[in-house]
């Protein structure tokens, strides 16, 4: 619910501020800035990440596109699905940060105190 109170409220504020300057509503649609935004999104992503990662999101995304709608019944087992799926995909898309901060150099991540 909050999420599409969120969702009026940023659309409505943007709209209404830009009509509150006389601007014209219809400068606001642009194809080709959607066109550049998504492309340019969807390319960094394929850039950042291997392939299986890639797979891993793909399934993720038919998983979530699955998802019952939210009831009082299914709201636990649905946030622990998304848990799930965010602690899994923050585990294989960044196997590093595990290395660095276990690393006895690493000062910046280290759980000790330096005095």
């Amino acid at each position: 619910m909050f999420v599409i109170i969120g969702i009026v409220v940023v659309f409505g504020s943007v709209i209404g501020g830009f009509l509150m300057e006389h601007g014209e509503l219809m400068v606001l649609v642009q194809p080709a800035e959607y066109v550049i935004i998504l492309g340019a999104s969807l390319g960094t992503v394929l850039i950042a990440n291997p392939p299986s990662v890639l797979k891993g999101m793909t399934v993720l995304l038919g998983v979530l596109q699955r998802v019952p709608p939210i009831t009082r019944s299914n709201t636990w087992p649905r946030s622990k699905r998304f848990t799930t799926c965010f602690s899994t995909s923050a585990r294989t898309a960044w196997p590093s940060s595990n290395r660095i901060s276990k690393s006895p150099r690493s000062r910046s991540f280290s759980n000790r105190t330096h005095g």
